[in-house]
């Protein structure tokens, strides 16, 4: 159990005495930044010679904390999702961190066609062949809140999406979304936003769309999973939640998923250059 109030500075401390510590010479400290992500990274990575460990304060702290452990102790990496790196060309190498494929692990999850699969099988009836097109669908959905989340990101507009839901604002049976009532809820809780001109908003949107994105880089997972858990009740699975879904991905992506991500080969290769061992053989 990960203690809810812990530190950044608690933790770090916590991680500078674990990696001096006698017994645990020679392992691997894997820092990741959500606490969900230590139970799909704890499948993924071999146990008794990795420690994959939460560090509070989102991406920011992970590095910090992989930078400064680095000056003490060389076997230290982090495993970040991507966000809008690759779509930005911003990705630029950061000593023993990592990234995701995809914008984060749960799109670098659902990338994976046995995922959908999987998924799509175990909560509709929806034919395999049309799998495709129903994810496009769902991405496409929200294709609009992605877009103002890379804009934010981009030119730090400083908007607040935290706790502003819009599964209300989704009309499962044309896949239609109030993206202007999404829109002024973000604004209101966004007192200090760069811009509040909605027109304005709109109209730098629209220029990012002309970027043609890949909506796997675009999309942030937990949005996308928000969608399919819409999708799911509407269909019956009345009692589905967000997080349950999100479990069940975690469930699907085994470790011969992973093995087929640019990030197990990122990772297998640094292990090999540093005489480690990161995977079970």
């Amino acid at each position: 159990m990960i203690p809810k109030n812990i530190t950044y500075q608690q933790k770090l401390n916590q991680l500078r005495f674990d990696t001096e510590h006698p017994k645990n010479q020679g392992i691997n400290f894997v820092l990741v930044e959500g606490d969900s992500d230590i139970r799909l990274f704890r499948k993924l990575f071999d146990l008794d010679k990795c420690k994959v460990e939460y560090i509070p304060g989102g991406k920011p702290k992970v590095e910090e904390c992989v930078l400064t452990l680095l000056e003490e102790y060389t076997q230290i990496i982090g495993v970040l999702d991507a966000d809008f790196s690759h779509l930005d060309e911003s990705n630029a190498k950061k000593a023993n961190i990592f990234l995701t494929d995809f914008h984060d692990i749960e799109m670098t999850m659902l990338a994976q066609d046995e995922v959908l699969h999987a998924i799509l099988f175990e909560y509709t009836d929806i034919h395999k062949n049309n799998h495709y097109t129903f994810c496009d669908n769902i991405l496409e959905t929200i294709q609009q809140i992605s877009y103002l989340k890379w804009l934010n990101d981009r030119e730090n507009l400083k908007l607040i999406f935290k706790k502003v839901g819009f599964q209300d604002l989704i009309s499962i049976s044309n896949f239609h979304f109030n993206f202007n009532e999404y829109l002024s809820r973000v604004l209101v809780k966004s007192d200090n936003a760069v811009i509040k001109d909605k027109i304005l908003i709109l109209e730098k949107i629209d220029e990012l769309t002309q970027l043609n994105p890949d909506f796997f880089q675009l999309t942030n997972g937990h949005d996308a999973i928000q969608v399919f858990t819409k999708y799911f009740r509407n269909k019956g699975h009345k009692g589905l939640k967000d997080s349950h879904l999100a479990s069940t991905f975690r469930i699907v992506f085994t470790n011969a998923h992973f093995r087929e991500t640019k990030l197990y080969t990122a990772l297998e290769k640094w292990a090999n250059e540093n005489n480690t061992q990161l995977f079970t053989t």
